[in-house]
């Protein structure tokens, strides 16, 4: 995540955990991109009032600079097109926006804070190469739900969420805004019949990501090796997964389903509990009486 401080100058700057130390550790002071520090600088912030909801075309920019801040990849004008221009529903966005009131305008502003970018896997064969008959030696043997994996993979239209990054600006740190955002991406993957889970790529080095996306039930399974290149040095990714189980599927519907169906749910159950009470004393009856007959 990334944190300001400011320089010998007294100018502040970016320190993001996604950019590679130097070898003291150290890592690089970036210039601040995003315009939203400015206008958040020395105001008192409200949780109440954040809302939450998909990125326009008319985000482009702001999405683009607060990328320039939290990761060291180099973004293509092509790549942010392609994802708010696509029709298909490949892509999807979920944004964090404040709403401020600006003095000199006197009038609210929505301020982009926190971002996510997310594309749609459908029929993805990246599942097999995990789970599936190529071997793969990095993957943790630990995961006890291959077996619920291997059962969607009989499917040939199941899908996947891959994020492709999501992150919060500093001035929001601790407030769960990443965490609120993620929540509306899970429950978008367990709206869907047929999404199986999420995964996700984060470089080796990003303690503060793993941290939180174990946190939330992902869980490392593989290592990508030199799958990212910055600066002309290559850099492992490890690749988290968090896999929807369809009991963790069913309690979702029950409790996103109408107010009529839980009602019929509440009066069928009592009464099918009753009538296993009422098989029970029967049997336990029958049992005793042919002890007497004996």
């Amino acid at each position: 995540m990334p944190k300001h401080k400011k320089n010998e100058n007294n100018e502040y700057h970016v320190y993001s955990d996604a950019f590679p130390p130097n070898k003291r550790g150290i890592r690089e002071a970036l210039p601040i991109y995003s315009e939203s520090h400015k206008l958040l600088k020395d105001k008192k912030l409200n949780p109440e009032n954040i809302t939450y909801k998909p990125l326009t075309k008319q985000n482009i920019i702001e999405v683009k600079n607060l990328h320039k801040e939290w990761f060291p990849l180099d973004y293509e004008d092509d790549y942010f097109e392609s994802i708010f221009n696509d029709k298909t529903g490949k892509y999807f966005s979920i944004g964090a926006f404040y709403k401020l009131k600006t003095e000199e305008e006197n009038e609210y502003k929505e301020i982009l804070i926190g971002l996510a970018l997310c594309e749609w896997f459908v029929g993805s064969d990246y599942f097999f190469k995990i789970f599936g008959k190529e071997p793969i030696p990095q993957i943790d043997k630990s995961i006890n739900y291959i077996e619920e994996v291997l059962s969607y993979l009989t499917c040939d239209d199941y899908q996947c969420i891959y994020i492709m990054n999501i992150g919060v600006i500093d001035e929001f740190r601790k407030m769960k805004i990443g965490t609120n955002i993620l929540n509306r991406i899970i429950e978008l993957g367990l709206k869907n019949k047929l999404c199986v889970g999420m995964f996700l790529d984060v470089i080796y080095y990003n303690n503060s990501a793993v941290k939180f996306y174990k946190k939330n039930g992902f869980n490392k399974v593989m290592t990508n090796r030199n799958y990212y290149k910055i600066k002309g040095n290559k850099y492992d990714a490890y690749v988290f997964l968090r896999i929807f189980s369809r009991k963790e599927k069913d309690i979702f519907r029950y409790k996103n389903s109408n107010s009529l169906i839980k009602i019929i749910d509440m009066l069928i159950n009592p009464i099918f509990f009753l009538i296993k009470i009422i098989i029970y004393i029967l049997f336990f009856q029958c049992f005793k009486n042919k002890i007497k007959i004996e």
